[in-house]
């Protein structure tokens, strides 16, 4: 892949999508290759470049599981390649030239920002009565029912995606999406995966 690559930067939303996330996913467009063939790419070798490697084929099996439904033949990279030990370009190529792919995927999480409401809990008083007269308040017993604080999050996960042509190598497309107010990182990687492979079929690359 060529590291020298004209960039158009952010042009405009490309597209909002709304289904699955709270409240959207925002899907901007940073690179289209103007010079590029109107290619539907068949083959795609998925990589996720993290330091963590769960999370790493935890993400690129979303994206391939989506990709798949669109038929298209989607490989995760983390059969080949454990992103947390970093990751060359050359490792890359190499695998996407074992496999055979036309193309290459490679995704990255460029931000989680995490929201913390914790909410206070309460006491409350249980009361059972022992019998006798009902409203005598001794004739009861009392018991305090204490509720827990808890603690929500939300995850707001932003994620650049490229798209690299495995014959010339050129990039040839990239996205930034944008997932909002997740309760959890698997949520939002779901989303994000949904936002990525809906974008490369809105703009014909699958």
């Amino acid at each position: 892949m060529r590291s020298v690559v004209r960039m158009l930067g952010v042009v405009s939303i490309a597209a909002t999508i709304a289904g699955g996330c709270a409240p959207q996913t925002e899907v901007v467009k940073l690179y289209d290759d103007p010079a590029r063939s109107s290619k539907i790419y068949k083959r795609l070798l998925v990589v996720d470049i993290s330091n963590d490697h769960s999370q790493q084929q935890q993400f690129e099996n979303e994206i391939v599981l989506r990709l798949r439904r669109e038929q298209v033949d989607a490989i995760p990279s983390h059969a080949y390649l454990d992103a947390s030990d970093g990751l060359l370009r050359d490792d890359i190529n190499r695998v996407g030239k074992a496999v055979g792919a036309d193309g290459i995927l490679v995704t990255h999480i460029a931000s989680v920002d995490t929201s913390i409401d914790i909410v206070k809990g309460r006491d409350e008083i249980e009361s059972t009565c022992r019998g006798g007269d009902p409203v005598d308040y001794f004739l009861y017993d009392h018991r305090v029912i204490r509720e827990p604080d808890s603690v929500k999050l939300a995850h707001k996960v932003v994620v650049i995606t490229n798209l690299y042509d495995a014959g010339s190598q050129d990039r040839v497309w990239a996205i930034q999406s944008t997932c909002f107010e997740k309760t959890s990182m698997s949520t939002a990687l779901l989303d994000e995966a949904n936002a990525i492979v809906r974008q490369l079929r809105i703009d014909l690359l699958i």
